[in-house]
């Protein structure tokens, strides 16, 4: 046989979809067996999953193409208003974009699901149960269940008894780039490797970068098609940055800048909304990025993504439970949204790029307890999100988170008997694993507790944060604790700061607060942004 001819067998093999054999063998309900064996999956079109089934698929992989192009939108197994179901074993294997590597064969908007069940009308899915799953590399949620939800909040048909358990999900889940990470590469591009800002350039926001000239108070470029208004607030959205090495000695690389007049020719700059116009000392060159909410913010998440992050994610969802899970991403690691009575016991998140335990909107009735949660340089080691009421977070341990643990309005919030280490390595100064802050172009502050709401003049509470352990890292904040405004009902006390001196830092506005016996801490009354840590 020819050699030519030998690559091209080899190729159609490769290419060969397994999809008819597996949809044949789930078509009827009862127990199914997946023999041992790799199934090659292009999943352009879903596996129909039916009620009433078990699905026994250990030894079986189910392998995803090797390549992905843009946008690339992929769901293995899917079912809508399903019961009494479960599925054990299997293992799901994608190649989800990796930023440490060089080379990648998905984009990093690929978006690769592998069990996804969605709801229709009341009583439509409920008892589902996932034990044993496997996975490394997929770029979306391996297992979704979603309840009808309407609108932020509302659940019009909640899906009904979940449980994940003992399932290994690595690497997995929505990749995302983080907050920052492509201006940052842009802004400071000497502090990586060529190939590292090469990518940058070709996945960063460039439509909304312009090079300019400087001279006297006037910033010139085109500003004719897209063109930049003045800053009519001092929010993200209105505000850019420069970069570029030959900038104006006055003018800092980084740093946010507001305009405060513009011309189809030119735009003046200040250092606040409606401030003075800057005069610079000496004429320049360079780029600006303007709109920082869209080139810094929300740039999270690759232009195009798709839904699903988290190695599962499961919203709308009443009567969850995940449990003896180990658990990684290249973005956020978990994500549980309105539901109601969670168990998250016994879990180790292994790694997280992102999020690291992520308990997001309007959550009720959740007990979190017996977890170890690496964030390793993630983000938040802890999000519990948006009015998640009746919160319990017991006997865990949070470490090497990047952005602190952030609570967001709650209501009746206990956090207590936990262990919190080093989780603020995004205020650390290594360009590699800090975060420069746009606002002040210097590492960034995030507290290792904090507490905001996120509706101005809304209120939080009660808040009881008792005999936990928190042992700083060195990139802390003198404050490493905040409260923000219109909190009331809480209670800090009997915790324990051994590593470093801390300040735990309360709003004046703040009622009832009981803040004492804090080995190794101090506390004051001074202002809190209601929405700080959040950037």
């Amino acid at each position: 046989m020819k050699p030519l001819l030998v690559l091209l067998l080899l190729a159609t093999a490769t290419l060969a979809d397994d999809s008819a054999k597996l949809a044949a063998l789930l078509a009827k309900s009862g127990v199914v067996t997946i023999p041992a064996g790799d199934y090659h999956l292009d999943g352009t079109k879903p596996i129909p999953l039916v009620s009433n089934t078990t699905v026994m698929a250990h030894g079986a992989r189910f392998i995803l193409p090797e390549m992905l192009p843009d946008q690339a939108r992929v769901v293995l197994f899917a079912g809508e208003n399903i019961t009494q179901f479960a599925w054990h074993g299997g293992e799901f294997i994608g190649h989800v974009f990796d930023p440490a590597q060089q080379e990648n064969t998905w984009e990093p908007n690929a978006n690769t699901k592998g069990i996804e069940i969605t709801t229709t009308k009341a009583g439509g899915t409920h008892d589902l149960l996932f034990r044993d799953v496997k996975s490394n590399g997929m770029a979306a949620a391996v297992i979704g269940v979603h309840g009808l939800s309407k609108g932020e909040s509302e659940v019009i048909a909640y899906a009904e008894r979940v449980a994940v358990e003992s399932c290994t999900l690595l690497r997995s889940g929505k990749f995302m780039w983080d907050y920052g990470y492509l201006w940052q590469i842009m802004t400071f591009p000497e502090a990586y490797e060529p190939w590292v800002v090469e990518r940058a350039k070709k996945y960063f926001r460039t439509d909304l970068m312009r090079e300019v000239m400087f001279s006297g108070e006037l910033v010139k470029f085109d500003n004719k098609v897209k063109p930049i208004a003045v800053s009519l607030t001092d929010e993200p959205k209105e505000a850019l940055t420069f970069m570029g090495t030959a900038l104006p000695k006055n003018i800092t690389r980084g740093l946010q800048y507001f305009v405060v007049e513009s011309t189809p020719e030119f735009i003046k700059l200040a250092k606040k909304s409606g401030g003075a116009p800057i005069g610079f000392e000496n004429d320049g060159s360079g780029f600006l990025a303007f709109n920082i909410q869209d080139n810094y913010l929300a740039a999270y998440a690759p232009t195009g993504s798709g839904p699903g992050k988290g190695a599962f994610d499961i919203t709308g969802a009443r009567d969850v439970r995940v449990t003896g899970c180990q658990l990684s991403a290249i973005g956020d690691t978990m994500h549980i949204q309105k539901c109601r009575n969670i168990v998250f016991a016994n879990n180790h998140i292994l790694g997280s790029r992102m999020g690291a335990f992520f308990l997001a909107e309007f959550c009720q009735n959740a007990t979190i307890t017996g977890n170890l949660v690496d964030g390793t340089n993630g983000s938040r080691v802890i999000s519990v999100e948006k009015s998640c009421t009746d919160v319990t977070m017991t006997g865990n341990t949070f470490r090497n988170g990047g952005r602190g643990a952030w609570i967001n309005q709650p209501v009746n919030f206990i956090m207590t008997g936990n262990v919190f280490v080093n989780n603020t390595t995004k205020n650390e100064p290594d360009m590699r694993r800090g975060r420069i802050a746009f606002q002040t172009a210097k590492s960034g502050t995030f507290p290792e507790l904090y507490f905001t709401i996120y509706e101005p003049g809304a209120t939080y509470g009660p808040v009881i944060v008792r005999d936990n352990i928190f042992i700083l890292g060195d990139a802390a904040p003198n404050e490493a604790v905040t409260f923000a405004p219109n909190g009331h009902d809480l209670q800090f006390t009997g915790n324990t700061f051994p590593t470093k001196p801390a300040i735990i830092v309360v709003d004046p506005s703040c009622t009832d607060a009981l803040i004492k016996d804090n080995q190794g801490a101090t506390t004051i009354s001074k202002p809190v942004d209601f929405n700080h840590g959040r950037r």
